[in-house]
């Protein structure tokens, strides 16, 4: 009897939350519907949101994690943004409601280091009131103030493994892919050319595999990937960014790779120099190439291009040097009949057109606050933050700098490092194991190597602890 008046109330009491649900759902189900009359692929991306939101309310963590391989898909929706900044937004919202007393309190450098850029890009929204000008400076508050909270979020719930292996795993499929197109096109025309994909030139490509090579060559401790998969990794995106023939791209990554290889690898204690052998043949492409565009008579082609180009942005930035002519300026028609349509193809360049010197100092102050403190980290988790963050950088001293996916990812990863080291000091303080120093495979045990980081006076020093096989994976006591 008892039982079943605990069935009626609980059927009593759960009835009104079923008809709200069932409400909800009709009522989604009929918008979704008039939604794919105007816009079919708007209708789909609302309906994936909606998806993710419910999928969210079982585990937040599910769309911090998507947002990290969805920097891949650059689609647009309504024209203004992509799937990926739909996706971020989403997650920013997610990370923000779930970073109350987690630790944050480490990412405050970089916090105020991004508000500090945005501040300075605010006198250009006073004196250039245009629709795209604001649309585009709250876009760059997710860009960099949501992807290091997202990325944060990620690492403190400890989903660095799965949020990266996803990217990882997103760019070989591009990789592979564009190295299946080059050879083909070689077969068809006997010379390689550049690999154009549906929503991705060569030089996003580029941007793309060369950061998750760069992951890959890191290969950072608490993402436990075995070496054999990492140079997979490292060799599949180095490829396809030969393939897709993007120098921006490959030179962003050399450079990234350089900078992990100058380090001790936390793994080994050892450094991998035969990366700067193996550098040297990138980079004689690269200048080859250059070399040879610029001697060209072709007026149209990539290098000569560019050139004229910085010509143009330097013309515009004339017209308002402290606070720039507003955030993209190349969507509107305000130039028009004076300067070409354009995104200039520098980072230092875009950023003094849009928002002058005055958000040029705060752009550059953003990045050499982030640099400075996340090479001064603990390398275990620093050292890959730093490094593609320098990627990022260098690709676009000759290339786009703010562009949908690319401009997110290495806060994000930046955001992840923190969030991976503030996890680990929870874990420490309450002498739990580190979240790399959880119970392995057996087949990893042989090839495992526990490293504790004993901090002196001047600067870490790693230590290695080789593990037996069968031993106990116990951390070793902290200097």
């Amino acid at each position: 009897m008892w039982s079943m008046d605990r069935a009626k109330l609980r059927i009593g009491v759960s009835a009104p939350s079923l008809v709200a649900v069932i409400t909800f759902a009709v009522v989604v189900g009929v918008g979704l519907g008039v939604l794919s009359v105007s816009s079919s692929l708007l209708a789909l991306v609302v309906g994936v949101v909606v998806l993710l939101a419910g999928v969210a309310a079982r585990d937040y963590t599910i769309i911090p994690v998507l947002a990290v391989p969805a920097t891949l898909v650059l689609t647009r929706v309504g024209g203004a943004f992509s799937v990926s900044d739909v996706v971020l937004a989403l997650a920013s919202v997610v990370s923000l409601l779930a970073l109350r007393g987690r630790g944050a309190s480490i990412l405050r450098p970089l916090i105020w280091a991004g508000v500090f850029y945005l501040a300075t890009a605010i006198p250009t929204q006073i004196l250039n009131p245009y629709s795209a000008n604001g649309i585009e400076w709250m876009h760059e508050v997710v860009l960099v103030l949501g992807s290091l909270v997202v990325g944060f979020v990620i690492g403190r719930a400890d989903r660095a493994r799965v949020a990266l292996t996803l990217y990882v795993l997103g760019c070989i499929g591009i990789g592979v892919v564009a190295i299946y197109v080059s050879l083909t096109t070689f077969l068809h025309t006997r010379e390689f050319q550049p690999v154009y994909l549906t929503d991705l030139n060569k030089n996003t490509i580029g941007g793309m595999l060369g950061a998750a090579a760069v992951i890959a060559f890191a290969r950072p401790i608490w993402l436990r990937w075995s070496r054999g998969w990492s140079w997979l990794a490292v060799i599949v995106c180095s490829l396809g960014v030969v393939a897709a023939q993007s120098r921006q791209g490959l030179v962003g990554e050399i450079v990234g790779i350089l900078i992990v290889s100058i380090r001790a690898r936390p793994q080994t204690g050892r450094r991998v120099r035969i990366v700067w052998l193996a550098a040297i043949p990138g980079v004689a492409w690269v200048v080859s190439e250059l070399t040879a565009q610029l001697e060209s008579s072709n007026q149209f082609n990539s290098a000569h291009q560019r050139v004229d180009w910085y010509s143009q942005a330097f013309q515009i930035w004339e017209k308002s040097p402290l606070f720039g002519v507003g955030m993209r300026w190349w969507y509107t028609d305000r130039f028009a009949g004076q300067f070409q349509s354009f995104q200039p193809p520098n980072a230092e360049m875009e950023v003094l057109t849009t928002v002058g010197i005055f958000g040029l100092i705060g752009f550059l102050t953003l990045f050499a606050v982030a640099g400075w403190y996340l090479w001064r980290m603990d390398p275990v988790y620093g050292t890959v933050g730093f490094a593609v963050v320098a990627m990022r950088f260098t690709q676009a001293q000759f290339d786009l700098y703010w562009v949908a996916g690319q401009a997110s990812l290495l806060w994000i990863v930046a955001g992840i490092c923190y969030g991976v080291q503030a996890l680990d000091d929870d874990r420490r303080a309450r002498g739990l194991p580190l979240s790399w120093q959880q119970p392995f495979r057996n087949h990893e045990r042989h090839s495992l190597r526990v490293v504790a980081i004993q901090r002196t006076a001047t600067r870490p020093r790693a230590v290695v602890h080789p593990v037996p096989f069968g031993g106990s994976s116990t951390p070793p006591p902290r200097g």
